[in-house]
């Protein structure tokens, strides 16, 4: 079952738009997959499939190392370094994704109170 659609994910930015359908649809399929085994609620389900989507597509368009750093005179480019952001932090659309699960967690977790009794 898919969680959401090719068109979706194209809204999201024009960078997807030379991703093939084919493609887009196996992305889709792998993270609808790994969103149902999160059991969250339903009105999250989409829109974590949907940024999760994007997050792999993401990778497979990005190049590993961007520069963060040019110097013109004695030409000079300084690189990211690809092993600092890895996992859910290579891509804006993975850290939303993550940002996502850790505001559902904090929704599920149960509230500490404190009990006291007065003898």
């Amino acid at each position: 079952m898919l969680l959401t659609s090719i068109e979706r994910i194209r809204i999201l930015s024009d960078e997807f738009t030379s991703i093939s359908d084919e493609r887009l649809t196996m992305y889709i399929e792998d993270a609808s997959s790994e969103v149902s085994f999160l059991n969250a609620p339903e009105q999250y389900q989409e829109r974590l499939t949907r940024y999760l989507t994007a997050h792999l597509a993401s990778l497979s368009i990005t190049s590993q190392q961007t520069v963060i750093r040019e110097k013109v005179d004695v030409i000079e480019r300084q690189y990211s370094d690809p092993s600092k952001n890895f996992g859910l932090l290579a891509t804006k659309y993975g850290q939303e994704y993550q940002r996502m699960l850790e505001e559902l967690e904090e929704q599920s977790a149960p509230k500490k109170s404190i009990n006291l009794v007065v003898l």
